[in-house]
């Protein structure tokens, strides 16, 4: 199979399963901040983040084992991915472990660390056990799904997240007709869908790759040391990351309140299915990026790189600039009972990153290739800190309230996706300086031009119901693709599109 049809079917089987998680996040929202309070959603949030916390000690180990693990296995040298693939496991079986320990001790004491409502304390607290376990799951399992990478069997990852995605919703449909609703019914729905994904990923391992083993024999502490070494500074990535984007709940909880700490969590339901939707679109390319950068075909790598940018920031800017039009009368179906209009310029402001991401997001790639994370480490770390003060001193020092917490967050991950992160990829590549702002400003250009054309629209059509808001997305999904073919795309690159959407017989 050629690599434009296996890029059409990991789209499809992953959009897909990513629509699911839209459509989970789209009913899943209203019912519990109607039934609960945007208090016991925000927990819902603030749990699966939490349990993101926990991921900065696994980053390390994990971050480079697909790499490794595909590098060996393309030279052929089995013996040396077995190593990589044993060590990584068992590694990860001591993290989750003593994280599962540590999870314990702070569920036990959660009402220290949080500020919670004493109605909605057990099931928190029942909520937050079994993300954790959930956690430590996925932890243990992480290691087979590097067979995908391996044997660019990604399209059937997609399948395997539609499956458990749908079984999380037919959790949430039996648990939900229960006489009592409890916030911990998704935790139990969440766990479903992982032991899903897991046992897929041990069957794609079984099938395609039964060569590598989990043999104790084959752990070798060299190469845990040659992962955490390269991938420690991928903890701290996270750890910047964290400190960027991940305490904004925990920020809210503390120094304003539950209901403003809700209030951010659904806004950042939306910035979180465009991180899904860029990274759906950006993991199909991973494979060739490994291939070009194997086989030293630094052209055809760099090409790579530009034109997964380039469809993946299609993408992130046709929902930014659709939500800047449609936004408010989103959320006032959606959500009416809450104030719609606060979340709709939140939900604005906290997209502007997201939107600048999904052009970004292949090129990360090029950290885990080049193995040269440091500085964009560091620059993140930095950041994550400004982020952090920038918010406690508006919060303390001003009368922004709540658009505190978006206002820094969205500035200083805007300046790094825009300078730092450009200028150090081509670093790493050793090519010019301005290799990607081409790329980078044609999509920019696209969303001005799709936001000017999409706010037009909307000042003719009244939009009061759902069908109309879903037709004037599909509209504007047509229009944006039109728009960005033609404002961002070479011809060679148009040619590509086409291609992918042709079936090649030749």
């Amino acid at each position: 199979m050629n690599n434009e049809k296996r890029l059409l079917i990991t789209f499809i089987t992953s959009g897909t399963a990513t629509i699911l998680s839209f459509l989970i996040s789209f009913l899943l929202t209203p019912y519990i901040t109607n039934t609960l309070g945007p208090e016991a959603y925000g927990f819902v949030s603030l749990a699966k983040n939490i349990a993101g916390y926990a991921t900065i000690i696994t980053v390390s180990l994990n971050s480079y084992s697909a790499r490794y693990i595909s590098i060996s296995f393309h030279e052929k040298d089995i013996q040396r991915a077995n190593i990589y693939f044993s060590s990584v496991f068992w590694g990860n079986v001591i993290i989750a472990v003593s994280v599962f320990i540590l999870a314990l001790f702070f569920v036990i004491f959660i009402d220290t660390f949080l500020n919670i409502p004493v109605d909605l304390l057990d099931s928190v607290k029942i909520l937050f056990l079994l993300i954790f376990i959930n956690l430590c799951l996925t932890t243990i399992g992480s290691v087979f799904s590097t067979v995908a990478y391996v044997k660019n069997r990604l399209d059937l990852v997609g399948v395997f997240k539609t499956i458990s995605y749908i079984l999380e919703i037919v959790c949430y449909l039996g648990l939900f007709k229960l006489n009592v609703i409890k916030v911990w019914y998704v935790g139990i729905a969440v766990l479903v869908a992982n032991i899903c994904q897991v046992t897929g990923n041990l069957i794609l391992w079984r099938v395609f790759a039964p060569e590598l083993t989990v043999k104790k024999e084959n752990i070798s502490k060299k190469a845990i040391s040659e992962l955490v070494g390269n991938g420690i500074w991928n903890s701290f990535n996270e750890l910047g990351n964290v400190l960027n984007s991940g305490l904004d709940l925990m920020v809210s909880n503390l120094l304003l309140s539950a209901t403003a700490m809700g209030q951010i969590a659904i806004t950042k339901t939306i910035g979180g299915i465009v991180s899904s939707f860029n990274q759906l679109i950006a993991q199909p390319f991973y494979p060739l990026f490994l291939k070009s950068y194997t086989t030293k075909n630094n052209e055809s790598l760099l090409s790579e790189f530009k034109f997964a940018m380039k469809i993946c920031g299609m993408l992130s800017m046709i929902v930014f600039a659709g939500f800047v039009a449609l936004g408010e009368y989103f959320y006032m179906l959606w959500i009416p009972e809450q104030n719609t209009n606060l979340l709709y310029i939140l939900t604005v402001l906290s997209l502007i990153p997201y939107a600048l991401e999904g052009v970004l997001f292949p090129a990360y790639y090029i950290y885990t290739l080049t193995v040269k994370n440091k500085i964009p480490c560091i620059i993140t770390i930095i950041g994550g800190i400004l982020n952090v003060f920038g918010m406690y001193f508006l919060i303390k020092k001003t009368t922004l309230g709540i658009y505190s917490i978006v206002v820094t967050t969205t500035v200083i991950l805007s300046f790094i996706s825009l300078v730092s992160n450009p200028l150090y990829m081509c670093h790493c590549l050793e090519v010019k300086w301005n290799t990607f702002y081409h790329t980078i400003l044609s999509n920019i250009l696209s969303c001005f031009v799709m936001v000017l054309v999409f706010r037009t629209i909307t000042k003719i059509v009244i939009v009061d119901n759902w069908i109309k808001l879903f037709l004037l997305a599909i509209l504007f999904f047509l229009v944006g693709t039109m728009i960005h073919f033609l404002v961002v795309f070479s011809r060679d690159e148009k040619k590509r599109v086409l291609k992918i959407f042709v079936n090649d017989r030749n």
